[in-house]
């Protein structure tokens, strides 16, 4: 499997303006908050390597503005909402949601100087409790209606959490269908045994992984499949079927869990998680990962036990893990195996929809036509099959 280069990797890994990932990334909504949090106050954000500001105008109205205002560039987050938008702190420049400048207080009326100046903004849209974004060129693409955002049933909406890593790390981890087995294996029982057949894929949302397990019985297996779906959303099922339950009645969408991996910048990530028709357990709230450092325990403790013990959390683990493959990881020293052929396939997957952007197109997953985000059901699953259907299955495959 080849190996991806130091070259490639920066291509891969960057995400600011005029990056070619960064430009391919700003052609996708991304979301940057929780609806039901965004009250009266600007909140400082970041996406894509751009510092921004979230409010909520007087009308109800969201919006993200370039955090800097544009009179003497102080941060717009320390401003106060109005009826009409935002107004700055400092001197009191007013903002609509569109960048407009409606005051700009001591200056004469006549100077035309509010006529003159546009703000930066991005358009802004809420679904299934979640506030996105688009950073990209207009018109901007329709923000898809999945089922997971759109469809009736329960949903939770938490932060997983806050990784110092870049984003593409976050990413590959869902696809990455061994991982399962040795880092949640202690927490995710059924998962702990090594998959017996995997088969990757793509599709034309992204790439989705199928992966066989033994079952808890003979003649029965443990059925996982996980999607990653562009531009970065990692989708699985309900795991609580993995461990004997299941639920779910005939007719009913698929439930899913779904994690998007948000580029706060080139080495930080927002990992944020949603729940459809997730069972009842009490809110998880941010990881708190395990920060390693040279000689970390003789600066805690003048007499402690030597090593490292990741606590046994799936978010805790994973952010853990992630975090220790250092701020960008050196992917130009790797080698790849067999078990990595999906990760290959979403870094491959990539590199190609950033040379449709290049040539003018709309990458993979981009829509533009209502007709087709009426409500797409999507995302991974999880349950118990026979003989017979992992027979039908793996036959399906190969045709």
């Amino acid at each position: 499997m080849n190996r991806t280069t130091k070259e490639q990797n920066e291509i891969l890994t960057r995400v600011g303006p005029g990056t070619p990932m960064g430009e391919l990334l700003r052609r996708y909504w991304w979301p940057v908050g929780f609806s039901d949090h965004l009250k009266d106050q600007p909140t400082f954000i970041r996406l894509l390597c751009e510092d921004l500001v979230l409010f909520r105008d007087g009308k109800g109205q969201p919006g993200v503005l370039g955090a800097l205002c544009s009179h003497r560039r102080a941060n717009l987050c320390l401003g106060y909402v109005e009826e009409q938008g935002l107004r700055c702190r400092y001197h009191g420049w007013l903002y609509d949601v569109n960048g407009k400048v409606l005051q700009t207080p001591g200056e004469p009326r006549e100077s035309g100087l509010k006529e003159n100046v546009h703000h930066l903004s991005y358009p802004v849209e809420e679904l299934g409790g979640l506030i996105f974004t688009y950073l990209g060129p207009q018109p901007a693409p329709l923000l898809p209606r999945f089922h997971f955002l759109a469809g009736e049933g329960e949903r939770d909406q938490v932060i997983q959490a806050f990784n110092n890593c870049n984003w593409l790390q976050c990413v590959e981890n869902g696809m990455d269908p061994y991982h399962v087995s040795f880092l949640h294996g202690d927490v995710w029982r059924p998962m702990a045994i090594e998959p017996e057949k995997i088969i990757f894929e793509e599709t034309e949302w992204g790439v989705v992984y199928k992966a066989i397990r033994p079952g808890r019985k003979e003649g029965e297996y443990n059925f996982r499949m996980h999607y990653i779906i562009m531009p970065g959303i990692a989708s699985g099922g309900d795991n609580t079927v993995s461990t004997g339950e299941d639920n779910r009645e005939a007719g009913d969408l698929p439930p899913v869990t779904c994690r998007w991996s948000v580029p706060i910048d080139d080495t930080h990530t927002m990992n944020l998680r949603v729940r459809f028709k997730p069972p009842k357990q009490r809110r998880l709230g941010v990881a708190q990962q395990l920060h390693i450092e040279p000689y970390k325990e003789y600066k805690e403790s003048d007499t402690p036990t030597l090593g490292y013990r990741i606590p046994s959390a799936v978010f805790e683990e994973d952010a853990t893990i992630l975090d220790s493959l250092g701020p960008i990881a050196d992917r130009e020293n790797e080698h790849l195996s067999a078990i990595d052929e999906g990760v290959a396939m979403v870094r491959d997957m990539y590199v190609k929809q950033i040379e449709v952007v290049k040539a003018g197109g709309d990458p993979k997953g981009v829509i533009r036509d209502k007709r087709k985000n009426q409500l797409i059901v999507i995302g991974g699953s999880y349950k118990w099959i026979s003989a017979d259907e992992r027979a039908r299955l793996e036959q399906r495959t190969a045709s």
